[in-house]
């Protein structure tokens, strides 16, 4: 499935000529001799070969495979349709032998998310649990029907990220100056990827500023990758998990080159695995300025893309049209309003204090997104708020926003 040795003989080749960087114009445009020349969304290219497959073609791969990795653009909604529909097909293949990992979780989570796989708490109390809104951040409907499914199905998810509290002490002190207590709350990290400092030089060194700053960020992406890739090995090899099929939902970043987790996994269980890669492509045409075409990394960047578009249909969200500062001490104000939005055509301003809708009293962001999805366009709602001590309720009228 994924020829090792021969990477890792590339790998010693390009150390030892230092020829990494040199590759010529026509070395650069033959990295995409073997990728269609032009593709349509929905289109599944299996790297190694550039032969466009049907969805149905690339499942028979799975039945080798003890995990899938399945990437996504966090923002994008598409290419979590993806992960749902590899989810979906998954299930109806696999069954009960099957666990999801998530990225978007910490472990100290996991209590809440067997919770909610189980129906023992709602979507509200989930959420605020799981401390969505500061903890991730990203729309949470973006990753609704993820859950939905596996509440429905009762598929165990699996929190893979490291607690942002060790995160902020790696990147604050660096790893070699952390105390034997605090190295004790890690795995076994390894910084010295050559190709994986590559890439994040390549991709994010020109906002790093020095050196210094690249070496801090290879520290806390190695940290994140290796933490996940733990959490994996330790499902996996428990009573719950062994034997069973894992799906893991990560960042792109985290998947491409496979010298992120999936590297990092195989060190670990020698396990056989797969990547898909959820990316769009401008036009149909992809080009050389793409992070999977970068000529300073030669290898491949997954063993299949699977072409998305932005602006994939989904159903039509409902939303005031304010942007919230979501505060410790549970205030939800009004940082500003969105040009022609429902709640600046009510009347309400920056500034404002929401402190009920419908009478609800609302502390987070999610509650009052959550909240609002109850509604359809053209119903009204009406919104309390206190501006400069002055209570105000408003009637806002809900519509669609272009």
């Amino acid at each position: 499935m994924k020829n090792f040795g021969k990477t890792a003989c590339i790998l010693f080749f390009c150390i030892l000529t230092s020829t990494l960087n040199a590759f010529s114009e026509e070395e650069k445009v033959t990295r995409l001799k073997h990728f269609p020349q032009k593709v349509e969304v929905e289109d599944i290219v299996h790297v190694p070969t550039g032969i466009i497959m049907n969805f149905t073609d690339v499942l028979k791969f799975f039945d080798s495979a003890s995990i899938i990795y399945v990437g996504e653009i966090h923002a994008v909604n598409a290419t979590h349709r993806a992960q749902l529909k590899v989810l979906q097909t998954c299930y109806e293949k696999y069954g009960e032998n099957l666990a999801i990992g998530m990225e978007m979780f910490t472990r100290q989570y996991q209590p809440f998310l067997d919770q909610w796989v189980a129906g023992e708490i709602d979507e509200k109390k989930f959420l605020e649990y799981t401390d969505w809104d500061k903890q991730w951040g990203y729309d949470y409907y973006l990753y609704k029907d993820i859950l939905d499914f596996a509440r429905e199905k009762k598929i165990s998810v699996r929190a893979l990220n490291a607690p942002k509290e060790v995160v902020k002490i790696v990147s604050e002190k660096g790893l070699d100056s952390l105390t034997q207590e605090e190295k004790a709350q890690l795995p076994e990290i390894d910084t010295t990827g050559f190709f994986h400092r590559v890439y994040l030089q390549e991709v994010i060194g020109g906002h790093m500023h020095g050196k210094e700053n690249l070496e801090k960020y290879n520290n806390v992406q190695c940290l994140w990758e290796e933490y996940m890739a733990q959490s994996i090995v330790d499902y996996l090899s428990s009573w719950e998990g062994k034997g069973k099929k894992m799906l893991v939902f990560v960042g792109n970043g985290h998947i491409i080159y496979d010298f992120g987790i999936p590297a990092r996994v195989f060190r670990r269980t020698l396990l056989p695995y797969y990547t898909i890669y959820p990316t769009v492509f401008n036009g149909g045409m992809p080009g050389g300025d793409h992070h999977m075409f970068l000529s300073s990394i030669p290898l491949e960047p997954a063993d299949f893309v699977w072409v998305v578009s932005t602006t994939t249909s989904q159903t039509k969200r409902i939303y005031l049209g304010v942007h919230i500062q979501n505060r410790d001490d549970k205030k939800l104000i009004i940082q500003k309003l969105s040009e022609g939005s429902p709640a600046e055509k009510a009347g309400l301003m920056a500034g404002d204090v929401i402190l009920a809708v419908d009478g609800k009293a609302l502390n987070t962001v999610s509650e009052l997104v959550h909240y609002l999805q109850t509604k359809q366009f053209g119903d009204s709602c009406t919104v309390n708020i206190d501006r400069d001590g002055t209570k105000i309720t408003y009637a806002v009228t809900l519509f669609e926003m272009k």
